[in-house]
C-alpha cells in the first residue's frame, strides 16, 4: 500500500497538487485495504487521513496502519476544519468523476478560504490499471473459482429448472467456493432471451434444444472475476453450432495476437472483423472487452472506440458475442493477463460448445 501511495505523490507532484481528497472507496480500498462504505481519505503534504465512523474503526485501525484514523461523530466533511491548513496546501485535488456536487459543496464550505479545489480525474485509476503480482494472484484465484462453478452448474442445466434457480445455485457456489460474493447480479438467460446481453435472471424455465447463456463472477479478496459460457440443452442444431464455433473463432484469434504494444482498438477489431466478415457485424454490438480488478468494469476498455496500448500487468476480459433477437445469443468470456508476449489465460475452462444430454 505504501508503494502506491508514493506512486500517487509523484503523480500529485507533476501534476502541482498539494493534496488530493479520494472519495471513491474503490481508490480507498486500492491504497489503504479498508473497505468501507462511509469513507474518505486525505493525501496531505504531511501524512494521510483515513476519516470514516465508528462501525469501520476497527478495521481501519488494522489495514490503514500507515495513516492517522480520524472518526467522525458525525458527518466526515467536520473533521477537515480540524485539520491544520498545512496539511491541506493551497491546492487539494479531488476525484471530479467520484464526488457529488451536493458533497463538493460541503467541502469546498469547510475548507479555509485559502485552499483552492482542483478537479482531477482518472489519476490513481491510470497507475492501477497495471496489476501487481499480488493483484494478479487474488484475480487468479477468483477465476478459479468461477471454473469451478461452472463444472459443479453444469449438471443442474437442464430442462425444467429456471433461470432464476439456476442464477441462485451459481450464486450459493461462488460462496461455498469460497468467493466473497458474486461479482455482479449473475445473468442467466434462456432460449430467445438469451439475446439481450445483460438480461435479468426470469421465471422462465429452460427448454429442451435451447441455449443458455450464463455470465457470472466471484469476488476473492475484494478482487473480481468475469466468465461467461453458452450452452444448449439437449441436441444443438446446426445454426446453433454455426454461430457459436464463429464467436468462439473470434475469441480465440483475440487472444492468441493479445500481447503487450498492441492497441485496445486492434484487439476488438481481430474478433469483430470476423463476426462481421459472417454477415454478423451489426449483431456484435458491444466492446470487445474490460479491464477488471477491485472492479468487475474497470480500465482499459477493449472497444473499437477506444485506443489504449495494453502494457504488461494489465487483466482484461475477452468475450465477443452475437445477439439475434427472436433468436437468441451467444457469447464466450475469458479472463487473460497481457504479457510482454502474448498473454496468459487466466480462465481455465475449455471453450468447446457444450451440448448438455439427459
Amino acid at each position: 500500500m505504501k508503494n502506491r501511495i508514493e506512486k500517487l505523490r509523484a503523480k500529485l507532484a507533476e501534476e502541482q497538487i498539494d493534496s488530493l481528497l479520494v472519495s471513491s472507496s474503490v481508490n480507498i480500498r486500492y491504497l489503504t485495504g479498508l473497505s468501507s462504505s462511509n469513507a474518505l481519505l486525505l493525501i496531505g503534504l504531511e501524512g494521510e487521513f483515513l476519516i470514516t465512523d465508528f462501525r469501520y474503526e476497527e478495521e481501519a485501525r488494522s489495514k490503514a496502519s500507515g495513516c492517522e484514523i480520524r472518526i467522525a461523530q458525525d458527518q466526515l466533511w467536520e473533521e477537515f476544519s480540524l485539520l491544520p491548513p498545512r496539511v491541506l496546501g493551497e491546492k487539494m485535488g479531488f476525484e471530479s468523476q467520484h464526488l457529488p456536487f451536493e458533497q463538493y459543496l460541503k467541502l469546498k464550505d469547510t475548507l479555509p478560504s485559502s485552499v483552492s479545489l482542483v478537479p482531477k480525474r482518472d489519476l490513481i485509476e491510470n497507475f492501477s490499471v497495471i496489476k501487481d503480482k499480488g493483484e494478479i494472484e487474488k484475480i487468479q484465484r477468483a477465476v478459479e473459482i468461477t471454473d469451478r462453478v461452472f463444472e459443479q452448474i453444469l449438471p443442474l442445466v437442464k430442462p425444467g429448472i429456471s433461470e432464476q434457480e439456476l442464477a441462485a445455485e451459481i450464486d450459493y457456489r461462488i460462496r461455498k467456493s469460497g468467493g466473497e460474493r458474486a461479482a455482479f447480479n449473475t445473468i442467466v438467460a434462456s432460449g430467445e432471451r438469451s439475446s439481450m446481453p445483460h438480461a435479468t435472471p426470469t421465471g422462465r424455465r429452460i427448454q429442451s434444444g435451447e441455449l443458455v447463456l450464463m455470465d457470472f463472477g466471484a469476488v476473492f479478496d475484494g478482487y473480481a472475476s468475469d466468465f461467461t459460457r453458452t450452452v444448449v440443452v439437449g441436441q444443438a442444431t446446426r445454426e446453433q453450432k454455426q454461430r457459436y464455433a464463429l464467436v468462439r473463432q473470434a475469441q480465440r484469434e483475440a487472444i492468441k495476437r493479445a500481447k503487450a504494444g498492441m492497441n485496445s482498438c486492434e484487439l476488438d477489431r481481430t474478433a469483430r472483423q470476423i463476426i462481421e466478415n459472417a454477415g454478423y457485424g451489426p449483431n456484435f454490438r458491444h466492446s470487445l472487452g474490460h479491464g477488471i480488478g477491485l472492479q468487475i468494469h474497470e480500465a482499459p476498455r477493449i472497444s473499437w472506440k477506444d485506443g489504449v496500448v495494453l502494457k504488461p500487468g494489465m487483466v482484461i476480459t475477452v468475450e465477443p458475442g452475437i445477439y439475434i433477437p427472436g433468436w437468441g445469443g451467444i457469447r464466450i468470456e475469458n479472463v487473460i493477463l497481457i504479457k510482454e508476449e502474448g498473454c496468459e489465460e487466466l480462465t481455465k475452462t475449455d471453450t468447446e460448445f457444450i451440448c448438455l444430454q439427459y
